[in-house]
């Protein structure tokens, strides 16, 4: 497992970089509400008298699929995006 973390080897080996990310919370927060109003339609149409531990899971998956989705649609297709990497530099 030491061999795994081993920094100098990394570093020889051109792995070691970081990048900034800015993150637009407003576009965010506004597709964490739609994925909560979409996960609630599903949990709405497809959840009916069954345990509360099932409607959490049909939320949760829910809302991260379509969390997932409209980020990659505002990212990808509409070139407004939610994270952009600003600028990669060399991590010491």
């Amino acid at each position: 497992m030491t061999r795994l973390l081993d920094t100098p080897r990394l570093a020889a080996a051109g792995w070691t970089y970081a990048a900034w990310v800015a993150v637009d919370l407003r576009l965010l927060l506004f597709l964490a509400l739609i994925a909560v109003l979409g996960a609630t339609g599903l949990c709405i149409l497809f959840v009916r008298r069954r345990r509360p531990l099932d409607v959490a899971a049909v939320f949760f998956l829910g809302f991260v699929a379509i969390l997932v989705v409209l980020v990659a649609v505002f990212n990808g297709i509409a070139h407004y995006p939610v994270f952009r990497v600003e600028s990669f530099f060399p991590f010491p």
